[in-house]
């Protein structure tokens, strides 16, 4: 067992077994976000099918629809909601999975 440098005022800084079970939860919380943000990534992929039907480069609208936006501008109002909540959904996983990501690198990082 490592104790910190620092002289301790309320006792030892390792809690280890704690840390490596929340570390574990940290992780999956991780892979669970992620795989959310490529389901929602999918979705959102199908919906810009759906309303890039017709058009041209409409393969390109399919592969990077967050970045062609834009382009749906004239959109029906129900397919251009749900798109937009695709990419809601999108940018929250991702955001989710990076905090959750630096959680458990610091709890594995404490745990050993």
């Amino acid at each position: 067992m490592t104790l910190s440098p620092i002289r301790p005022s309320c006792g030892q800084t390792y809690t280890g077994e704690a840390q490596t079970v929340a570390a574990g939860a940290a992780a999956f919380i991780t892979w669970l976000a992620l795989a959310g943000a490529l389901a929602s990534f999918l979705a959102g992929a199908v919906f810009s099918a759906r309303i890039a039907a017709g058009r041209p480069r409409r393969w390109l609208a399919v592969l990077v629809w967050p970045l062609v936006m834009t382009w749906f501008t004239g959109a029906a109002g129900e397919q251009a909601a749900r798109l937009n909540k695709a990419l809601v959904a999108f940018i929250a996983c991702l955001m989710i999975a990076a905090a959750a990501w630096s959680a458990a690198a610091n709890l594995h990082r404490f745990a050993r």
